[in-house]
């Protein structure tokens, strides 16, 4: 079984974990371990800054957001992830999911939003977008229409991802097209009009 490395966070803002467990370690820090819905392999956070129990949502010391999807459960491939990782650390854990697992609340809770593949085509001003979940596909010669499509298809900011992003072309501008394209997606999920926050900054 294989373990690599995670992309960082500005490609991957946050992960929806399904079979989830949260792990508490000899100094009292705590880890989310559990099943990648969008890659469909095991995970296993870096320690837990803090957690909101009622958006299911915890922030890692890494700036990861993690969102916790039905109740707790066992990932075999997290679990191996996460005995290697107590391995190297010589340290040890306890499984403290109980703290977290909401059976009443889970229950009535919606499935994680669809997550958005972009692609860039090699053009300044090109992007295409498929939702693998449904299998449908846009393209769109501005970024901000782009994100309008998504926005209707219920892809929110921070639910992108970029395949293949280390054989693309150009990468600095892609990067910008993808900012332009998150940009949009904030303003519409605050009711904001087009350009309503003004002149993007380069941060």
């Amino acid at each position: 079984m294989g373990i690599w490395t995670s992309p960082p966070v500005e490609l991957q803002p946050i992960v929806f974990l399904s079979r989830w467990q949260v792990m508490e370690t000899d100094e009292g820090s705590r880890y989310f371990i559990g099943r990648n819905m969008e890659r469909g392999s095991g995970r296993a956070s870096t320690r837990i800054v803090k957690f909101d129990p009622t958006t299911r949502r915890g922030v890692t010391g890494s700036g990861r957001i993690y969102e916790l999807v039905g109740e707790s459960g066992v990932d075999t491939a997290a679990n191996y992830l996460w005995a290697v990782t107590c391995a190297q650390a010589g340290t040890s854990s306890t499984d403290v999911s109980s703290d977290y697992d909401q059976p009443a609340i889970v229950f009535h809770r919606t499935i994680a939003p669809f997550v958005a593949h972009l692609f860039y085509e090699g053009e300044l001003g090109r992007l295409s977008a498929k939702i693998p979940a449904t299998g449908q596909s846009f393209e769109a010669q501005d970024p901000e229409d782009l994100a309008e499509v998504l926005f209707a298809k219920c892809v929110r900011q921070g639910y992108l991802s970029f395949p293949h992003f280390d054989r693309t072309e150009n990468r600095p501008e892609f990067v910008d097209l993808v900012r332009a394209v998150e940009h949009r997606l904030n303003q519409l999920e605050r009711g904001l009009p087009r350009d309503a926050d003004g002149t993007q900054s380069t941060e």
